[in-house]
């Protein structure tokens, strides 16, 4: 899984190098063909003194484009993998980035700029950012395609089935159908062991070993209606409609922001999927290393105030370090200043903090309170195994034991853990770590740089008031 998703991520950063090579050639050549080739609609060819009386604002064309080419869905691997229309989409979203371009130059104040080279230019650049999707695509075709697994009952399958028409397409390899019980009966599978071409593979609590044995990649679960599908029915029915909550489950958080695919003509929603699998979690490591060595400079008169504090409010180091368990499950040491009084742990073993957790030290209270004993952190950002926002790691010990006891516990290490998150600037530290995880949760699958900022500032907003977690 987490081989893939590294691969996923630099093929990301493949499709975004490529896209800002070309769009600068795309410039040059825009230029190149206006001064030495006769264009329709023009009556003259450009001097080439212009192209250095002209003011290049190339930096901000580039990061228009960008922009553009994300909120139309050109990072999307799932979209190129299946569906994808490269020279319908490139022509449509960089004629936006045209339309944004010109409004740029207008606003500000160089109305001069040709706008014959900008409309060659974005010709030219959508041919090449249509050839690199179709390139891209070819090559994640040629990898192995897709293997699914179904799940559901023989009719919900059959019906699946007859509209995919092949369990073989181009992008995915349908393996097998796992069965699970329909409502009110006693078992959800056909009697014979296949269903048309598919085999049944085995039952829902067979799913662990299928996994590894078909090398399955994605599962598709086939659900009847809920309860709660009947319910919302009732509810959209009625002429006064009353507004409809729930306690969200870590299915509903997953859903929450709907990624949608198909296979064939088949809508999918997808529930578990690759968070990194967008040019989002690229940026921001990059984001965060800027960031964090801005704060490990702009904090250290404090930091030092605080080792000054720690070494004279009690006996032991300045420092603690402490393994936690960071993405993929990979175990790291963390830094923080010591808070609590030396040896704490001795007779008790791991234990979680409390609110009003004896083994704290007088000064302890107060760098936990204003986030302060976070400080070090900073370091684990810059040497990559946190980030700035994120979950909150923790000890091998504490995951051990969550991980039985909660549904969906190791989701969260999908992604780096970092020095604050949803959870902390909204939790308590009587929050059960499964509610924290619900944060978490909803965190990792409604990502934006919007997001982080809001949680920054929260942060700096619970800093002050020593409130949450």
């Amino acid at each position: 899984m987490q081989r893939r998703g590294l691969r996923e991520q630099s093929t990301i950063g493949l499709l975004l190098l490529c896209d800002l090579a070309w769009a600068i050639a795309a410039y040059v050549i825009a230029f190149f063909l206006r001064i030495y080739f006769p264009l329709p609609l023009t009556a003259d060819f450009l001097p080439v003194a212009r192209l250095f009386e002209l003011r290049h604002m190339l930096p901000a064309i580039l990061l228009a484009e960008i922009a553009t080419l994300y909120v139309f869905g050109f990072y999307d691997l799932r979209a190129l993998r299946a569906g994808f229309r490269p020279v319908a989409n490139s022509v449509t979203a960089l004629f936006v980035h045209l339309l944004a371009t010109t409004a740029l130059y207008f606003f500000s104040g160089d109305v001069n700029f040709p706008r014959s080279v900008l409309v060659v230019y974005w010709l030219v650049n959508a041919a090449g950012v249509a050839a690199i999707r179709v390139w891209i695509g070819r090559r994640l075709a040629a990898s192995s395609p897709v293997r699914v697994l179904l799940v559901g009952t023989a009719e919900e399958v059959g019906q699946f089935l007859e509209g995919v028409g092949e369990p073989r397409l181009h992008h995915v390899d349908i393996v097998g159908a796992v069965s699970v019980a329909a409502e009110g009966s006693g078992n959800g599978r056909a009697r014979s062991p296949f269903i048309g071409d598919l085999p049944w593979l085995g039952d829902a609590g067979d799913l662990p070993r299928l996994l590894v044995e078909h090398d399955v990649g994605e599962i598709v679960l086939l659900s009847p209606l809920s309860w709660r599908d009947r319910l919302v029915d009732r509810m959209l029915r009625q002429s006064r409609r009353p507004r409809v909550s729930v306690v969200p489950s870590v299915y509903d958080i997953l859903v929450g922001r709907v990624s949608s695919g198909r296979i064939h003509d088949i809508p999918v929603v997808e529930v578990v999927k690759n968070p990194r699998d967008d040019l989002s979690y690229v940026l921001k490591r990059g984001s965060d290393f800027l960031i964090a060595g801005m704060l490990l400079v702009a904090t250290l008169p404090l930091a030092l105030l605080a080792a000054v504090a720690v070494k004279l409010g009690s006996p032991g180091p300045i420092l603690y370090r402490q393994r936690r368990v960071g993405q993929a499950g990979a175990q790291f040491t963390i830094w923080k200043f010591r808070t609590m009084f030396e040896h704490a742990e001795r007779g008790s073993g791991p234990v979680l903090a409390s609110h009003e957790d004896r083994r704290v030290t007088p000064v302890g209270r107060i760098l936990r309170a204003s986030r302060v004993d976070e400080i070090p952190q900073l370091w684990n950002v810059l040497n990559g195994t946190m980030s700035l926002i994120g979950p909150r790691p923790e000890r091998p010990e504490f995951v051990r034991r969550y991980a039985e006891e909660i549904p969906g516990y190791l989701e969260r290490l999908q992604v780096k853990p970092g020095l604050t998150g949803l959870a902390q600037v909204n939790g308590e530290y009587h929050t059960s770590p499964a509610y924290k995880l619900k944060y978490d949760l909803a965190y990792i699958y409604n990502y934006s740089i919007t997001l982080d900022l809001k949680i920054m500032a929260e942060t700096v907003k619970v800093m002050v008031t020593r409130r949450g977690v």
